[in-house]
């Protein structure tokens, strides 16, 4: 029974509710140890990890092969094979008595023995680093006439997984970590109850509510599912199964419900100490905030921690072998930098050579040609895994040096550069220009709204559709309506090659990219203008401000939390751009998403591919960040 010392209750408990309070103690401590116990038992009985830890069922390509003597002197003898049942030899359609003539590149000759042609199978000689995790197979097949049809079948290596993929992919991150912490924040609750902690009391309350909760969505879950066979089947649905599922969750309230409601009534009498306005606050914050949090891990966290667990492995589609776990080595390949000192070649004059159209010539680092040794020293397989050092971009200095940046991944890192760049100059004259234009609607004017109207044009026409119409307008020839334009004002000579590498095709797609969006960034920050009250520009022009002053000093500190969302909305736009790139430009000039589709798509990297996407995820988060603080919009 719980000790009370005295005068640490309001008054002193009867042996009934000393009791009860032993049992609400011991519910919450049981629930927190279910927790972890559930936990364990989830992973110690998870298929894929039984198979990571003792190994797959049917190893190998599952087969066995038998040499078969000949009953004459006229036959030679010969090995038949003998599939497993539901093994990667039988699913490849390796039927029992068919007779083994080759292993890969090996032809299995009579005069082989048993002990050669299973080590063959079984590639014992094979490092795992230079597996396939393929075998094909060589047979003749018996027929019903006596003849042999020979048949080849490719047979997949029954390979068990490694140990951290299978949990990351089966149990992932979020939940085993949410089941450890409120584990123990239940089992503390419990132990700080018994103290007649009158703030454990009221958090244990709001704990009790939500398992409840919870335990109604999981019986209302299992209902459906197990009624139906699956979320969505033709299956008719079955109410024994469906009632059967959701009983025991439903049952599991029932002592919840009397815990919370015995607690309810006690808290007020029994329980002793000082609770903060804060804290009630915070408990009433988190109570309202468990079914956003709950939503957001459902459809936003889970789908971003499975491409985040995608980024740690090699994965790649369409192919036979394993996914193994590189822990952080694709970052690695993606943001290794180095920054080195090269010269430039110099011509007979003793000054830099130059390419035809007036690059400088640079010598090879001193990395570069390290790392070309080294590959030439390295065997054919090794270099298959082999990541070294390439230019990225070279800068110019004085006398004749230049700033060499090198990366193992040159084509990301220009993304990477190519997507700040973009997003930096776009987005920022977007604001300005937006800024501008509500400025101008905001005004008293004939014709206002129809200038409202007109102005959202450009927006709404789909981004691919505005630049194929941009890139027929900035066709690299005399046909381009901007080559024209410009050829017939005396602006230009010649027409100018736009989205060419050697042109101005930045430049461009920043265009292309403003004309379609300042409208929106205009109407963002028209909403925040038009709640700006017209009392506060009064009383600045009493006090004698201008209309310039009045810009400054009211205008936009009133309007600072709508330009914050309008960054942020544009920024993580702009960041993630993709339409504008992909059409206009080639794949030597991308942005993050264009790389990233190409590594996916093309490339068909999807652990790569998903370390790309991790990158602008965390790329976005940090300007967002950055926009919130230097905008300070949580003060207002």
């Amino acid at each position: 029974m719980t000790l009370v010392p005295p005068g640490t209750t309001r008054r002193r408990p009867t042996e009934q509710e000393a009791i009860a309070l032993e049992l609400v103690s011991a519910l919450l401590m049981f629930i927190g140890l279910v927790a972890f116990g559930y936990l364990f038992y989830a992973v110690t009985t998870n298929d894929d990890i039984r198979t990571a830890t003792q190994g797959p069922t049917i190893p190998g390509i599952g087969v066995e092969v038998v040499k078969i003597e000949p009953t004459s002197d006229a036959e030679q003898p010969y090995f038949e094979l003998r599939p497993v049942p539901n093994g990667p030899a039988a699913a490849s359609g390796v039927l029992r008595g068919d007779r083994l003539t080759l292993i890969d590149d090996t032809e299995i000759t009579p005069d082989m023995s048993i002990e050669q042609v299973r080590a063959l199978i079984a590639e014992e000689v094979t490092p795992p680093g230079g597996d396939d995790f393929v075998i094909n197979i060589g047979f003749a097949r018996p027929q019903a006439d006596g003849s042999l049809q020979p048949a080849t079948r490719s047979v997949p290596k029954n390979v068990a997984p490694v140990f951290i993929i299978a949990f990351l992919q089966n149990f992932g991150i979020v939940i085993p970590l949410l089941l450890i912490v409120l584990g123990a924040v239940i089992f503390r609750l419990g132990t700080r109850l018994r103290r007649y902690d009158i703030v454990a009391a009221r958090w244990s309350l709001v704990v009790l509510l939500w398992l409840m909760v919870g335990l109604v969505v999981v019986a209302i879950r299992n209902f459906w599912v197990d009624g139906k066979g699956g979320f969505i089947t033709d299956q008719p649905f079955n109410v024994g199964n469906g009632l059967g599922s959701a009983l025991p969750p439903l049952l599991a309230i029932i002592p919840l419900a009397i815990a919370s409601r015995w607690l309810s009534g006690a808290v007020n009498d029994l329980f002793v100490g000082d609770e903060t306005l804060t804290s009630r606050n915070t408990r009433f914050a988190w109570s309202l905030l468990v079914p956003t949090l709950a939503v957001l891990i459902l459809v936003a966290g889970q789908p971003l921690e499975q491409t985040f667990i995608t980024s740690l492995t090699d994965d790649e589609f369409s192919v036979s072998r394993p996914v193994q776990f590189v822990a952080f080595e694709n970052y690695s390949n993606l943001l290794s930098v180095q920054l080195v000192l090269v010269n430039c070649q110099r011509d007979d004059e003793g000054a830099c050579a130059r390419t035809p159209n007036g690059s400088i010539i640079w010598e090879r680092s001193s990395i570069e040609t390290e790392e070309a040794q080294r590959l030439r020293e390295l065997s054919s397989a090794e270099r298959r895994g082999f990541v070294r050092f390439q230019e990225v971009s070279t800068t110019p200095l004085a006398s004749g040096t230049g700033l060499r940046i090198l990366g193992r991944d040159p084509t990301f890192l220009n993304a990477l550069g190519n997507t700040i760049y973009f997003t930096v100059v776009a987005v920022t004259l977007e604001l300005l220009l937006g800024l501008i234009i509500a400025l101008v609607v905001n005004s008293n004017f004939r014709g206002r709204g129809l200038m409202r109207a007109a102005m959202l044009v450009p927006w709404s026409i789909p981004t691919v559709v505005s630049a194929v119409l941009w890139q027929t307008m900035m066709r690299p020839d005399q046909t381009g309506i901007f080559n024209r334009l410009l050829m017939d004002l005396g602006l230009i000579s010649q027409p100018q090659q736009w989205f060419a590498n050697t042109g101005p095709w930045m430049a461009s797609i920043i265009a292309v990219d403003v004309w379609k969006t300042a409208p929106f960034m205009a109407l963002l920050l028209l909403a925040g203008l038009q709640v700006i009250p017209g009392e506060v520009y009064e009383a600045a022009s009493v006090d004698g401000a201008g209309k310039l002053r009045q810009f400054f000093s009211v205008t936009l500190p009133l309007l600072r939390p709508t330009i914050a969302v309008a960054l942020i909305f544009r920024t993580l736009d702009s960041l993630r751009v993709f339409d504008v790139f992909q059409v206009l430009l080639d794949t030597r000039r991308p942005s993050m998403a264009t790389y990233n589709y190409d590594r996916l798509v093309a490339g068909r990297l999807a652990g790569y591919a998903s370390a790309v996407g991790v990158l602008i995820f965390i790329l976005i988060l940090v300007f967002t960040v950055m926009y919130v603080r230097i905008v300070r919009i949580e003060q207002e």
